[in-house]
């Protein structure tokens, strides 16, 4: 590792547990705040966890977190979901990137396959669990997802990176340093190979990525500071079975696979006009390009943020801000899936302001309220109230009520597929429809943290989420093509599910000895739904697409002469139903186990090994039979150097 880094990671070991469990965060309100007064369902998982955990990609980083559901699907798609309605879609779960957005219009959900890093550079990611639309706007609804990355001053000198294993190998390398006028940067490449699942299909799930991109960080004054940052990556990604299947009618066939292809730039600028008071602007263009045996699609985004932080009194801080956003999207038919029109131009205007009062420095309000205006659902108001009381030094109880929404997509919109043939009188279609409004949830959240002592740390939250005008496809009245006369039978998304979600998130954080520290996380999850319409997606089934249980434990041993052992077993309960299935049929639950045995050999090379499922020869996690694959036992050797 390079020294800065070294520096950082060894300052990231010596810290105490209270220290640890008192990260600054920005998720929740914006602005910099401890992560043990934050009034919102919070995990953090740091660089150092990330390390650690031996996880290579994000998802696999994620796993652990009370309260989300990660589960692979195959070798390039994970499921990852807070608080239920577990898909590859997970359209309820907002994921940003230093907080550029990665959700697509599309089909409401984030493509974690081309979400590629080199881990060594991921600073923290914080997931907040529960709505954060007063501030990040919709398609926050039960959880927002963002992931930070270091700034080029904490990545300097030259890093080569080798994974070497039985289902992945991966070359990584980045090299930093800084100019004359003070501007740290960074620029790295990274390539990543996959092998496939087991599988019953004849095409083939492995994938390839390269990835490349920079990262500069400025401070021309003592009150500004910039950054600019972009990347680029293509791949190919196997697929088991096509993106969209109708029965009876003919699609893709033989082996399968998506060419992608993307890149983005992303500047920020702040400005500290007093101490009480900075000034921040951001804009980033996005595009994505997917050629899949189904489709081609093309998405282009461009988004303008401007928030502004004062304190007109005492005790009020005022956080306000602009945003819009454009997008200009084209899908091109490859065969049965087909939107209409082929492309699409689509507009967000927003602006939030949100008030953070203090009293007596242990009770913290904030009240806050996002205005939005979009061209798939019309206008969205998404207010919140958070209440966090410091009862004592070591013991903080938080409260919150929000509203959120989570807005239609292109595919509720515009969707075009006959569903029957094409050439029968009458037809049955799938239309999107103008008329499917926003899904919203009203989300009532308590929570308690309770520093024990000094090397004992709980967290517990505990949740109740009503939800109207959940997605539901139905029939529609029929009516004749003008084009050629014949009868059409429509079938469209239409608002007539609610339900409710509740359930309880604990984590347990213990250090029994200076060099060990132990976790444990444990989430229960109920879901009830009622249906008041035909339901032919089967949303229903969403009551058990996502497991009631779920329990994880970690180990962190640092042991002498450099070497580290770390644990981390997981237990997932049933899956008892997969709207993707129409019988109905769920998936086993099931524990696993990774371990990784490291040493720093030296102050420049780190070799590694980690063994991942240990438990089984090959076990299922999510999906459908005919587009899952078992994810297999695994073991591979990581060799990192620095200089």
């Amino acid at each position: 590792m390079a020294a800065d880094e070294a520096t950082s990671i060894g300052v990231m070991k010596q810290m105490s547990l209270s220290e640890l469990m008192d990260i600054e965060v920005t998720s929740v309100s914006k602005t910099p705040e401890s992560s043990q007064n934050a009034a919102a369902a919070l995990a953090v998982v740091t660089g150092e966890h990330i390390r650690r955990s031996g996880a290579t990609t994000v998802p696999e980083a994620l796993r652990g977190v009370p309260g989300l559901y990660v589960g692979r699907q195959n070798s390039s798609t994970w499921a990852v979901s807070a608080r239920g309605f577990n898909s590859i879609n997970s359209e309820k779960l907002l994921v940003l990137s230093d907080t550029r957005s990665i959700y697509t219009p599309l089909f409401s959900g984030v493509s974690w396959d081309v979400q590629d890093y080199i881990m060594a550079d991921i600073e923290r990611i914080e997931v907040i669990r529960g709505p954060g639309a007063a501030l990040w706007g919709s398609n926050a609804v039960n959880g927002v997802i963002n992931i930070t990355t270091k700034n080029a001053a904490d990545t300097q000198g030259t890093l080569v990176e080798t994974v070497v294993g039985t289902e992945e190998r991966s070359f990584a390398t980045r090299y930093g340093s800084r100019t004359e006028g003070g501007v740290h940067y960074r620029v790295f490449g990274q390539y990543s190979d996959r092998d496939e699942t087991v599988n019953m299909s004849e095409s083939s799930d492995d994938w390839q990525l390269g990835h490349m991109g920079f990262r500069a960080d400025g401070t021309p004054s003592p009150q500004s500071q910039w950054t600019v940052q972009g990347d680029i990556y293509k791949g190919y990604i196997g697929q088991l079975t096509p993106a969209v299947t109708i029965i009876g009618r003919p699609g893709p066939s033989g082996n399968l696979e998506t060419e992608v292809a993307g890149g983005n730039i992303l500047g920020r600028w702040r400005h500290e006009i007093s101490a009480d008071s900075d000034l921040q602007l951001r804009a980033y263009y996005d595009r994505t390009h997917f050629d899949d045996p189904s489709f081609t699609d093309d998405l282009h985004t461009l988004d303008f943020d401007l928030q502004h932080r004062f304190k007109p009194v005492a005790h009020h801080e005022i956080l306000w801000g602009l945003n819009h956003r454009y997008t200009w999207n084209r899908n091109k038919s490859g065969g049965i899936f087909a939107v209409r029109p082929e492309s699409s131009q689509d507009q967000i205007y927003s602006a939030f302001v949100q008030d953070k009062i203090v009293l007596r420095d242990v009770f913290h309000v904030t009240l806050g309220t996002k205005a939005e205006h979009n061209d798939f659902s019309g206008f969205e108001l998404q207010p919140s109230i958070r209440a966090a009381w410091d009862i004592t030094p070591t013991h903080t109880v938080w409260a919150a009520v929000s509203r959120a929404a989570r807005v239609p997509n292109r595919l509720e919109r515009d969707i075009f597929i006959d569903v029957t043939d094409p050439a029968a009188d009458p037809v049955a279609r799938l239309l999107g429809s103008d008329d499917f409004d926003s899904e919203e949830l009203i989300a009532y959240e308590l929570g308690y943290r309770w520093r024990a002592s000094e090397v004992l740390h709980i967290d517990v939250a505990l949740f109740e989420n009503r939800y109207e005008g959940l997605a539901s496809l139905e029939f529609g009245t029929p009516f004749v093509d003008p084009s050629d006369g014949r009868t059409v039978i429509p079938i469209s998304s239409q608002n007539l599910t609610d339900g409710r979600t509740r359930g309880i998130e604990t984590l347990v954080t213990y250090t029994p000895l200076e060099s060990w520290r132990l976790s444990a996380s444990y989430s229960y999850l109920e879901i009830d739904l009622h249906p008041s319409g035909q339901d032919l997606n089967r949303g229903e089934f969403y009551e058990g697409a996502s497991p009631r249980h779920q329990f994880g434990l970690s180990s962190y041993l640092t042991l002498p002469r450099g070497f580290e052992f770390d644990a981390h077993f997981r237990y997932i309960s049933a899956i008892e139903s997969i709207p993707d299935i129409p019988s109905g049929e769920g998936i086993p639950g099931y524990s696993e186990l990774n371990l990784r045995l490291a040493w720093q050999a030296t102050d420049h090379l780190t070799v590694a090994v980690v063994g991942q499922n240990l438990l089984h020869d090959d076990h299922i996690e999510f999906g459908a039979p005919e587009g899952r694959g078992a994810i297999e036992r695994s073991v591979y050797f990581k060799i990192t150097g620095s200089f």
